[in-house]
């Protein structure tokens, strides 16, 4: 009979007799991690996280976009601020001199005047102006992430629907 010292971490003996009987093997600490559903949970945790490794390092490389695209998108963008603009002054003549329009300006100018809105429109602002780099990185990103991406898929489709938009918004809702 010979005897087999185990590693320190089993408690339940030190040393047991070795039999060769062909009984099935002592359960030790190591084969129970092994056999584990912990086991089965730490790798699909390392594969998950080898993923999004490398779905993030394949985000970081983002394509710029063409100047043809940034141009079109600037020229889209004026004319969706110019329509915005010609609705506004569509509205304002119309309301023109009712006495709830009248009382509108009133409230606004009152609130114009007290700290906290003045407050307010500075932090505001201040955001704005700090926010735009980043607002206008994100902008370039999506766009390159779009043309590289998404363009060669859905770009003719879309810009199809975007001219039949703009036919009912130049009945409806013109820039001019």
């Amino acid at each position: 009979m010979t005897f087999v010292c185990s590693p320190p971490y089993i408690i339940s003996s030190r040393c047991e007799p070795c039999f060769t009987d062909n009984s099935p093997p002592e359960k030790t600490v190591t084969s129970w991690i092994c056999t584990s559903s912990k086991h089965k949970m730490n790798t699909k945790l390392i594969l998950a996280l080898v993923f999004a490794l490398q779905v993030s390092l394949s985000l970081s490389e983002v394509h710029q976009p063409s100047q043809e695209l940034v141009e079109k998108y600037e020229a889209m963008k004026a004319t969706f601020y110019k329509r915005l603009l010609n609705a506004y002054g569509r509205l304002h003549g119309a309301v023109g001199n009712a006495d709830q329009a009248q009382s509108a300006r009133e409230l606004i100018e009152s609130l114009k005047e007290k700290p906290e809105v003045q407050a307010a429109v500075k932090v505001g602002s201040g955001l704005g102006s700090e926010a735009a780099p980043m607002v206008d990185s994100a902008r370039a990103s999506l766009l390159g992430l779009y043309e590289h991406y998404l363009r060669p898929h859905v770009g003719e489709s879309l810009s199809n629907a975007i001219d039949h938009i703009k036919v009912f918004l130049d009945q409806h809702l013109p820039a001019e």
